[in-house]
């Protein structure tokens, strides 16, 4: 079986040589060519992060790759059985898996009730790639009323972010259905194809599997992946790659997301509510400030319990730490830490009391969904989270865009262009991760410094804003040729 992997792996790179056109946006492709090798591409003069890849294939498929194809979609049969037993357990810490799980095998597709038009198909994975797709997702509301839309997920925290956004955006339910992206073998994507036969399908991020790619061929649908990132190690071999060769930049999609005014609304509630005089757009000049640490990953809200309890106590009777773990299935072991390392000293989001804090209360957790606008509308200062340890940094710029202060940890490569620039301008700063608290608190309490930052930062989010519309131009030669 070990094998069969690594030769289809090794076939996946000849897969993606047969694109017919591609559009990529990436910070790292950026960098890794010379201003001379860009004017020569589709990519010219001084490019922003990544956002763009179009891609149609080309010719049928060759023997060798029908065979590795064949191999491929063999081994996700035979793993059919490991992955019900993946469902079961992931469902006993998320019980949302138990739902739908048909729709993963192709075994359930439930269709569209007597809605007609052309169908546009956009795929976002996950809670990230749903917040990142709302842009694309609201201009094609506007711009193609008439057209069915299928969104498909991989996770049941996306699926509902999807469904809340499609609320939000106005979808009609009989022109808009949402699903499971069926896993990647030859027979379910050929009955999904089938079933649904889209137009044109919108990728999120590097979501490029063999099956989906052969069928979408087959089918005659254009695939186009948007906000494509890849590692250093993905990059170097992509490079080597023809389709490469002609590509162009169109910003980066996180830019133009915009937040909502109904949660940062909420945020600002809180802050009232917290301390019982009425609240400012600014930073608070209440008796307690909050420093919101957001979406953190496992080992990082260790890191700052530690920290935090070290602090002298007149301090911490003036803040309020907020953890918000990046994966809700991890509320329960932060939960278990807080107990254990401060005891009678934090409350959840989900308490009914909050956020009304008896003064002894000093560590909130952040054990909501969807909220993460209002968590910074509350803050005075943003700990970004998965920058303390090395996952690479979550996504700064929302945090930029509500005008708060950003404090970065060492480890920054997943959002390393947003971030430097950041850093640059003024709207964030970047320590050692066993400081951070530290500085974030310094900053904090310097009112004329947390204001500037906030106002850097919103300058700088709206400095790099427009890849939406340039995305948009590209597929509307795709959808109206």
């Amino acid at each position: 079986m070990g094998a069969v992997v690594m030769f289809t792996i090794t076939r996946l790179m000849f897969l993606q040589n047969r694109f017919n056109a591609c559009e990529v946006g990436h910070e790292r492709w950026s960098r890794s060519k010379s201003p001379a090798d860009r004017a020569g591409s589709d990519c010219a003069g001084d490019v922003g992060p990544g956002a763009f890849w179009l891609s149609r294939l080309m010719n049928p498929f060759g023997l060798r790759s029908k065979l590795a194809l064949q191999a491929y979609s063999l081994l996700w049969v035979l793993l059919s059985p490991a992955m019900l037993v993946y469902l079961f357990y992931r469902s006993l810490r998320q019980p949302a898996y138990r739902k739908h799980c048909l729709e993963r095998f192709a075994l359930s597709l439930p269709g569209f009730k007597h809605a007609q038009g052309d169908l546009i198909w956009v795929h976002a994975v996950s809670l990230g790639e749903t917040r990142a797709a709302s842009t694309i997702l609201g201009a094609i509301a506007q711009r193609y009323p008439g057209h069915r839309l299928l969104l498909t997920h991989g996770t049941p925290t996306g699926r509902q972010a999807g469904a809340d956004l499609l609320t939000t955006l106005g979808y009609a339910k009989e022109r808009s259905l949402q699903l499971y992206l069926p896993y990647d073998n030859c027979w379910a994507m050929n009955r999904f194809f089938d079933r649904y036969r889209p137009k044109i399908g919108v990728m999120m991020e590097t979501e490029v599997w063999p099956s989906l790619i052969s069928q979408a061929s087959r089918h005659h649908t254009v695939l186009v992946l948007v906000s494509a990132r890849l590692s250093e190690k993905s990059l170097r071999k992509a490079m080597r790659a023809k389709i490469f060769s002609t590509c162009t930049v169109c910003g980066n999609l996180k830019f133009d997301v915009e937040l909502v005014e109904s949660l940062l609304n909420r945020g600002r509630a809180w802050r009232e509510r917290a301390s019982g005089l009425p609240g400012d757009s600014g930073v608070s000049n209440l008796a307690r400030g909050w420093i919101v640490a957001s979406s953190t990953r496992e080992g990082e809200e260790s890191l700052l319990m530690e920290q935090w309890l070290r602090l002298a106590g007149e301090v911490r009777r003036k803040f309020v730490l907020v953890l918000v773990p990046r994966h809700p299935q991890r509320f329960g072991d932060v939960a278990e830490a807080l107990e254990h390392h401060c005891k009678g000293l934090w409350i959840r989001r989900s308490d009914p009391v909050f956020p009304t804090l008896d003064p002894t209360l000093e560590i909130v957790l952040g054990d909501s969904l969807g909220e993460m606008p209002a968590w910074y509308a509350l803050a005075d200062v943003v700990v970004m989270g998965g920058s303390l340890i090395n996952t690479g940094s979550q996504n700064l710029i929302e945090a930029c865009a509500a005008g708060k202060p950003v404090i970065l940890g060492p480890s920054i490569y997943n959002f390393e262009q947003a971030a430097t620039q950041a850093i640059a301008e003024g709207a964030a700063f970047q320590c050692e991760s066993s400081e951070i608290l530290r500085h974030a608190l310094e900053v904090a309490q310097d009112r004329k410094r947390c204001l500037s930052m906030g106002e850097l930062g919103k300058r700088f989010v709206a400095r790099h804003q427009g890849a939406t519309k340039r995305v948009m131009a590209r597929l509307e030669t795709l959808l109206n040729p």
